[in-house]
């Protein structure tokens, strides 16, 4: 990742300042001290970069321990403190619960701690005061981000579950759908048996086509669906009308047989318009015009909607991962973003049938 690499340049250079002010130097008396504030730089960096519980308590421990009982003078190293602050940052920030207050404390005392050599001076104490308000700051900043993370993934699962219950709806009336013209065609076909075996013989296959048609409908969705979820009527592509009637700027073409679309690819169709003209009215208030294309073809159906307004990010994409789980389950593909000609523009593409998913 982009951060990593950014960070270890970072730790880099001052591991470069660190040596040149003498950091690593060891006296005859004493020469493990040049490896252990190597050490104290290396130890945060891996608990910064492959974040885990033990390496950043082993690592606030070494550099805790190293600043407490080193003998000697040491110098003010710059890499080890640049590195516990992000071992403070991503700690925060990945804390599972409050059992982790102690782990995020310790590194906090390890950071504040580093400029401090006995016998105190001012020089040390302004140092560790700055280090305070560091770690402060960045406990801040990384708890601020985590709500931010777990608003995100809140509201995500929202939208997901709100998608489920109306897979679940629409598996529904699909089911039944089928069900129901299993149910015609057998009745018909055991009255007429004995006088017209032939048609007799089309209705058990047609009775058999349905059955395959269910079976695929149950195995597109059932994975998607949710308890207990109030029925409602499903929208298909005749449907789509009414919405172009209710947006003055929109055109609509439609090319192909699209009677034969299965309920649930059709549904989806519907709602890709409806979700993309929904969103035209909220951001594209200076588009003029608005293209809704709907091709069909043996294997496929394509929709495109497209809009002449500035191509810019609308919304908060929450719509868009609805349409996308939805296209998704259906084993199709989804696309938004600014059109080659300027505009926005969502194009998806869904199996008809024969797709396997």
């Amino acid at each position: 990742m982009l951060w990593k690499s950014g960070a270890i340049a970072a730790l880099v250079a001052a591991a470069f300042v660190d040596a040149y002010y003498g950091l690593f130097r060891s006296p005859g008396l004493y020469p493990w001290t040049g490896w252990a504030a190597f050490g104290c730089i290396v130890l945060p960096a891996v608990a910064w970069l492959r974040p885990h519980r033990a390496l950043a308590a082993l690592a606030a421990t070494a550099c805790l321990t190293f600043t407490v009982l080193n003998p000697l003078d040491k110098e003010f190293g710059l890499a080890e403190t640049l590195a516990l602050t992000g071992v403070l940052a991503v700690t925060t920030h990945r804390a599972k619960s409050w059992w982790d207050a102690p782990l995020i404390g310790w590194v906090a005392i390890a950071l504040v701690t580093q400029p401090l050599r006995y016998p105190f001076g001012n020089t040390e104490l302004t140092l560790a005061m700055g280090l305070l308000v560091v770690a402060t700051g960045v406990l801040a900043l990384a708890g601020y981000l985590r709500l931010l993370g777990n608003a995100r993934e809140k509201q995500v699962a929202a939208v997901q579950a709100e998608q489920r219950a109306e897979f679940a709806r629409d598996l529904h009336d699909f089911v039944g759908h089928h069900i129901t013209g299993m149910v015609v065609l057998a009745q018909g076909a055991s009255r007429i048996v004995e006088r017209n075996p032939v048609q007799a013989k089309q209705a058990l296959e047609r009775i058999e086509e349905a059955g395959g048609e269910a079976m695929t409908a149950m195995r597109r969705m059932v994975g998607m669906l949710r308890d207990d979820v109030p029925v409602a009527p499903v929208a298909g592509i005749v449907d789509i009308e009414p919405l172009i009637e209710a947006e003055p700027r929109a055109t609509l073409e439609v090319h192909g047989d699209t009677g034969n679309l299965p309920l649930e690819v059709a549904s989806s169709v519907h709602r890709v318009v409806m979700e993309s003209l929904t969103n035209i009215r909220k951001h594209a208030h200076e588009a003029t015009k608005v293209d809704v294309q709907i091709q069909t073809t043996p294997d496929w159906v394509t929709v495109k909607i497209s809009n002449d307004g500035k191509p810019a990010r609308q919304g908060n994409g929450f719509g868009l991962i609805g349409l996308t789980e939805r296209v998704q389950a259906l084993g199709g593909r989804i696309k938004a973003g600014p059109g080659i000609d300027g505009g926005w523009v969502v194009d998806a593409a869904l199996p008809t049938g024969k797709a396997t998913v």
